[in-house]
């Protein structure tokens, strides 16, 4: 049986996009409605709130230089750290975007050159874009008319990328072109309903399987490389959002969740009295997963 801790319990309006740093050996990832992004140092068994600002921050990513990149719904911005890990100043703008109204990022991942995938969501009507974002070139469109773009990664031949799209309960692969960045030939991976809750963040292992957070489903699960569930773990909240490696051997996984819809946010329940989420978890998965590229910007 898999023990599943919390290792925060701060409560996150909409915790997302957790991402580990192995050189500081600590997780950030974002409260996008509060405009926080938060870091849990397992050393010390402590989180706080690392950074406020006037962005909502929809996907973090850590640079080969240690510094972190924000894409929000203002742009692209990159966040300085200095030696002491603690942002020297204001982020500095990388690039603007031509959102709609009310569109910004939701979630992103990076490949092995240092690229940035970044889906794009509007939430009134639930649609968006994802783009390629990559140093010295404009960001470039590579999808769109996309319902919920979420949760991203890549096999570990860096053959395939994987793309979440929310609200259709499917995750599709593409075929991947690493030294152009551009995608092709998609195949369905993983095709649910609404009675599994939906697919959300995601991370890959080192056997090729994805771990996926099924929001609404109180679950992480396992998917196989044919793209069926094989493992899952329940989570004490009914809306887990994103999953992430961790860890000094990188085999631990950390769920973020989200009170997203709760009538009190300082507690993350329902009118039914139903817990929603907001807090950090952590487990055991058995398993080691793949390190995050660092972006190059």
């Amino acid at each position: 049986m898999i023990r599943v801790e919390c290792v925060c319990e701060g409560i996150c309006h909409l915790g997302e996009c957790p991402v580990w740093d192995p050189v500081r050996q600590k997780l950030f990832w974002t409260d996008i409605y509060r405009k926080q992004v938060w870091a849990h140092d397992p050393a010390l068994s402590s989180s706080s709130v690392f950074w406020q600002g006037s962005y909502q921050v929809g996907g973090l990513a850590v640079t080969r230089q240690g510094s972190l990149v924000l894409c929000t719904d203002k742009g692209v911005y990159l966040l300085e750290l200095g030696v002491d890990g603690i942002p020297k100043q204001e982020p500095l703008l990388l690039c603007s975007l031509p959102f709609s109204g009310g569109e910004m990022f939701n979630d992103i991942t990076t490949d092995s050159e240092g690229r940035i995938l970044a889906g794009t969501l509007e939430r009134k009507h639930f649609t968006g874009s994802l783009y390629r974002l990559e140093r010295g070139k404009p960001p470039a469109k590579m999808l769109e008319g996309i319902r919920c773009s979420n949760g991203m990664t890549f096999s570990m031949d860096e053959s395939w990328f994987f793309h979440t799209e929310s609200l259709t309960h499917r995750i599709t692969k593409y075929r991947y072109d690493r030294a152009t960045g551009e995608i092709g030939s998609p195949t369905v991976y993983y095709q649910g309903s609404s009675r599994e809750g939906l697919p959300d963040g995601i991370t890959i292992d080192v056997e090729d399987h994805l771990w996926v957070a099924f929001w609404g489903a109180s679950c992480v699960r396992r998917l196989d490389p044919e793209g069926r569930p094989c493992e899952q773990i329940p989570i004490p909240a009914r809306q887990p959002s994103s999953v992430m490696f961790g860890g000094p051997r990188l085999d631990e996984i950390y769920v973020t969740s989200a009170a997203e819809g709760a009538v009190d946010l300082a507690t993350g329940h329902d009118r039914t009295g139903a817990f929603l989420g907001g807090p950090l978890y952590r487990f055991s998965a058995g398993v080691k997963g793949r390190p995050e590229w660092p972006a190059a910007f």
